[in-house]
């Protein structure tokens, strides 16, 4: 008569290898709650590069469309000391501004006698670049198993940057201009160089797990007028 049966070896070295697992589980979880917090934290930045698209797609300002030309125009805007803004000098009779082409279709002001501003004061409704400033959208990005979720808040701010040069002037061949996106202005100050902020963080713990800030910059260059057969 034969009998099987577990040696005392065999056992201890099963608890070993069950006990060696179990403190292994929390560890395991940990790694896959980190992992699902990256992907959610891509997630956010994907969010953050799309509202800063979304934004740039908006007109530069209110007032650069023009309907009857079917296109945008480049604006006279105020400096920052609050004369016109040297960018702006007009060199020829149809007001195209220092630099430009003078050619049929290409970037210019308004028409003669017709120089269009940029306002100060928004009108309402979301229409231009600037009416998106300090307007928060919140969303929600959720995990596919549903055990990790982000809050989040999109926060766009936009500002002017200083556009003055740093040598020489407007009707030169070659001029010097230093680009500052440290050296912002608010809204009140106007230049031809848009700074557009957006600030992403999670609502939960107030961006201890995204805290995200990206940045574009629009500039009052209007836009060529596409050239078509006419018949």
């Amino acid at each position: 008569m034969s009998r099987t049966g577990s040696s005392l070896i065999e056992l201890i070295i099963a608890i070993v290898v069950m006990g060696i697992a179990i403190m292994s589980l929390p560890l395991v979880l940990s790694q896959s709650q980190n992992s699902n917090a990256l992907a959610l934290q891509q997630e956010a930045i994907l969010a953050t590069k799309t509202k800063l698209g979304y934004l740039l797609s908006y007109d530069w300002d209110a007032n650069s469309y023009d309907a009857n030309a079917s296109l945008a125009r480049v604006l006279d805007t105020t400096g920052l000391g609050g004369a016109d803004n040297a960018f702006d000098v007009n060199v020829t009779t149809d007001i195209r501004r220092a630099g430009h082409v003078n050619a049929d279709k290409r970037r210019r002001l308004w028409d003669v006698g017709h120089s269009k501003r940029a306002p100060l004061n928004e009108s309402a409704g979301l229409n231009d670049i600037d009416d998106f400033h300090g307007v928060d959208e919140n969303m929600s990005i959720t995990s596919e198993d549903m055990d990790f979720m982000f809050n989040i808040t999109l926060r766009p701010s936009v500002a002017y940057l200083q556009d003055s040069l740093s040598g020489g002037n407007y009707n030169d061949a070659n001029i010097s201009f230093n680009f500052d996106a440290t050296n912002d202005q608010n809204l009140s100050n106007q230049s031809n160089i848009k700074m557009i902020t957006v600030s992403t963080i999670d609502t939960a713990s107030g961006g201890d797990y995204v805290n995200i800030t990206l940045r574009a910059f629009a500039s009052n260059i209007g836009q060529n007028k596409l050239a078509k057969r006419e018949w």
